[in-house]
Formats: C-alpha cells, sequence, structure tokens
C-alpha cells in the first residue's frame, strides 16, 4: 500500500485503521446480487506450481503459531499495539505479501493453532499487481471476467436515504483463483462492488470445503 502507514502517526490514526477493518473477512466473501457469474473463461488443466502459504507458514498445518507471531513481531506497529498474541480466532494485523506492503490483514487461526485463513483489501491497482505477482510465482490461475452493476445514494422525498442500481453502467471485474495440490486457495477480486476496492483471500483446504455445500454435506453425513 505504499507505506500508507507512518509509524509517526500511528497513535493517532492505529484505532481508527483496525477499527475500519472489522468487516474485511466478510466483505471478502459476500456475492455481489448485481454480479452476473459466467462459467469460467479458462479451466485450470493442473494445480499450482508449488504449495501455497504464507510467507513460508503452511495453510491448516497445526502448530504455526509461534511461527505467526515471529513474522507479525517483524511489523513494528504489531508489536506496540501487542497485535502479535493471536489468542482469538481472528486477529488483525499488519503484514507484507506479495506486492502488498504494510496491508492490514485479517488472521483466522484453528483451535490447534492452524492457519485456516488471510483476507486482504486493498484497491484495484494493487490487486492487478498481486495477480501478475502470483501468477508468476504459482503458475496460470482459474480466470473469471463478470460485471459488477455501478449503484448510487438516491435521497427520496421522504428525506431517506437509499442505494439503487444505476442503470445501464457497469464495471468489468476481474478474479484470479489458485489451488495448490493440498486444496489450499488464493482468490484475488480486482472489485468487490461499485468503487475502486477489491481483495485477497488466502486459505486452506478445511475453510475451502466449509464453504462447499456439497463437500459440506459430506462431511456433516459421515458425523
Amino acid at each position: 500500500m505504499n507505506q500508507r502507514i507512518l509509524l509517526s502517526v500511528i497513535a493517532v490514526t492505529g484505532a481508527l485503521l483496525f477499527s475500519g477493518y472489522g468487516n474485511a473477512e466478510s466483505r471478502a466473501q459476500k456475492k455481489s446480487g448485481s454480479s452476473v457469474e459466467p462459467p469460467p473463461q479458462k479451466q485450470l488443466s493442473n494445480k499450482t506450481n508449488q504449495t501455497i502459504s504464507l510467507k513460508g507458514i503452511p495453510f491448516g498445518k497445526p502448530g504455526v503459531k509461534d511461527a505467526l507471531q515471529k513474522m507479525c513481531k517483524g511489523k513494528k506497529f504489531n508489536s506496540m499495539h501487542d497485535r502479535c498474541s493471536f489468542t482469538d480466532k481472528s486477529n488483525v494485523i499488519l503484514l507484507d505479501y506479495e506486492t502488498l506492503v504494510d496491508a492490514v490483514a485479517s488472521v483466522t487461526l484453528s483451535s490447534d493453532e492452524a492457519l485456516i485463513k488471510v483476507v486482504i483489501d486493498g484497491s484495484t491497482q494493487e490487486m492487478l499487481t498481486l495477480a501478475k505477482a502470483l501468477e508468476k510465482k504459482y503458475g496460470e490461475p482459474l480466470k473469471k471476467n463478470t460485471k459488477v452493476k455501478i449503484e448510487t445514494g438516491v435521497l427520496l422525498d421522504t428525506g431517506a436515504f437509499v442505494v439503487k442500481e444505476a442503470e445501464g453502467n457497469q464495471l468489468d471485474k476481474e478474479t484470479f483463483i489458485w489451488v495448490d495440490g493440498q486444496g489450499s486457495r488464493i482468490t484475488v477480486e480486482s472489485i468487490y462492488s461499485d468503487y475502486n476496492k477489491g481483495g485477497v483471500v488466502i486459505e486452506s483446504s478445511s475453510s475451502v470445503a466449509a464453504q462447499d455445500p456439497a463437500a459440506k454435506r459430506v462431511k456433516e453425513s459421515g458425523k
């Protein structure tokens, strides 16, 4: 993010920065009702070139909390604000990920201290740049192109403020997906809705399966 977060103003802006990120994961997972998903334009012929990880920390492997804490403490902001304890299921920290610098990330661990999910928001340009870097690292992804309808705020005569779709206006959305041999997945979205903001989700195979209705039914039937 081009060093947007300056340590000289951390004491003033830190709380606002992290409180504004509380819904990052829900935004990343939200499927826009105005977005039309056509069939994938290009299918993956095989898995990624290498195992997906977070700076060398694997996904879905128990007992990685210590490694995450060490990585977390590499950012002075995290240490100053005690962000590296990872006592909660979901934790918000600063980290560097590929082309993203000082990214605000939501990190989710399981009860056995396995890394389950990392969610990072960013601008559309940042996500497109990240996708290119990931393609060089992991190989060609599954690519999807969709349309997102633009929504605008309208003030009604009653004084109520509502959001309506702007007729005839759409934005192009690009989605890039990598899956490794373990089933871990990276999903980069160039845009979430009608503004210049997208995000990346890196997750373990268990997290991916939990979102797949068919896989979830099979898992539940085996209980």
